[in-house]
């Protein structure tokens, strides 16, 4: 599973593996690159592709929609952690005909781009 491959590196935040009230199933698998890392999401699944790893950007925050903001609605709003999320966030590929090659392949060339 990705999460131990992954686990504690200092420029990641990992999705958790439970809460109090529920546990994780990982349906899909993101990640948050760490304000100290040197690059964006933009620029993390650009070097992922480059290394053969398909990524998916995280949804854009609800005040930036395009359709919203032709609309006029949310002028002004600002939404920091949902924005730095947005920017700083990927996922990683997932599901449950993966093989563990492809989970290794995946988190390998992550820690490879953040080295």
């Amino acid at each position: 599973m990705v999460p131990q491959r992954l686990a504690g590196h200092r420029l990641l935040q990992l999705p958790p593996e439970q809460t109090p009230y529920a546990e994780n199933i990982y349906w899909v698998f993101g990640v948050v690159l760490d304000d100290r890392a040197p690059f964006d999401a933009v620029e993390a699944r650009a070097r992922l592709k480059a290394k053969g790893v398909d990524t998916r950007h995280f949804f854009w925050p609800m005040h930036e929609q395009p359709v919203f903001r032709k609309r006029g609605w949310f002028a002004n709003e600002h939404c920091p952690n949902a924005e730095r999320i947005a920017r700083r966030g990927f996922y990683l590929p997932s599901g449950v005909a993966m093989m563990e090659a492809e989970v290794d392949a995946s988190a390998l060339a992550l820690l490879g781009i953040l080295a």
